[in-house]
């Protein structure tokens, strides 16, 4: 049952989330979490299953007699389930080892595609340090590039914050520039350089699942829409769609071939409609709701197969 349901979300998740994408898109901030939150607990419940197994199955007996009967003590003070087991020939200590290594082989993945990601980073923020210099616009710390073509975007805060052109100071308004700025702080103060870190370097080692593929996809589109939200609640959506469609008609910033990596951009035509035009009504609700419940369950599932064992691990197996 457990295998069944991990197997449906990573495959049907693109489709569930397009479906709650115009109920999820009025929550941008929770959607996010939910995002993150779906991806942690697919993998945490994903690496229960060995354990699970455990509880339910039996099969040979690997380890010498003292160490077997310290694993099977261990086992069946954790065991919430009956003692009946079905014999598949598989000994536990090989199905507890299994989850083991993937969990250790998954971390160390993880870990490289984190620090893969901050080298990248500071490729970019070297970059775009070439060409800057620091100046106070309208209240903020920002760096000032000498580029002649209208963009903004935002790097971590120990990387440089954020980064305008001369073009973006020629080519907006006060009001716009407002927008843009506070849209750009909106990404630092609200850390989402650390929340796309943290979830792409989960979703890439994993990209062979369609699931984390939509979510990592999906939740840069919902992060802008929260820089957004609050550029909207202190400047207004006026301006703020100004500030877009100007930024949108030059969206090859700054004249570099290379990717800017680990850059969130204050860019593009394409949020305006739901600036102008949210989404109201029940679409996308039945959806995200069922994300929810879905999130939900994952956790209740894997806290029951893990907090047994630590239970058992804490008062030493009695």
């Amino acid at each position: 049952m457990l295998v069944l349901a991990l197997t449906v979300s990573a495959l049907a998740g693109p489709w569930v989330l397009r479906r709650a994408a115009p109920a999820l898109v009025r929550a941008p901030r929770t959607s996010a979490a939910l995002l993150t939150g779906s991806v942690v607990s697919w993998v945490i419940t994903a690496l229960a299953l060995g354990p699970l197994l455990a509880w339910i199955t039996s099969g040979p007996v690997l380890l010498p007699g003292s160490a077997a009967d310290v694993c099977q003590r261990c086992l069946a003070a954790a065991n919430p389930f009956p003692t009946a087991t079905i014999d598949t020939g598989i000994p536990a200590a090989v199905l507890l080892a299994l989850s083991a290594l993937g969990a250790a082989g998954l971390a160390i993945m993880v870990g490289a595609e984190a620090h893969r990601q901050r080298r990248a980073t500071t490729r970019t923020a070297h970059r775009l340090r070439v060409w800057a210099e620091p100046r106070q616009v309208l209240g903020h710390s920002v760096l000032v590039i000498d580029d002649a073509r209208p963009f903004a975007l935002t790097l971590p805060r120990r990387h440089g914050g954020i980064f305008i052109s001369k073009g973006t100071l020629r080519a907006l308004t006060r009001d716009e520039l407002a927008a843009v700025l506070a849209h750009e702080h909106a990404h630092l103060y609200q850390r989402h350089h650390l929340i796309t870190t943290t979830v792409a370097s989960i979703c890439r080692p994993l990209r062979w699942l369609p699931m984390m593929v939509a979510v990592e996809d999906a939740l840069g589109h919902y992060l802008e829409i929260a820089a957004d939200d609050a550029a909207r609640r202190r400047v207004g959506t006026p301006a703020l769609a100004s500030a877009l469609l100007t930024l949108g008609e030059h969206a090859h910033h700054a004249g570099h071939e290379a990717p800017l990596d680990g850059a969130l951009h204050a860019l593009g035509p394409d949020r305006i409609r739901h600036l102008v035009q949210p989404h109201t009504g029940p679409a996308g609700l039945l959806a995200a709701l069922t994300t929810t419940s879905y999130l939900a369950t994952l956790v209740l599932l894997a806290t029951t197969v893990y907090l047994p064992y630590l239970g058992a691990a804490l008062s030493g197996c009695a």
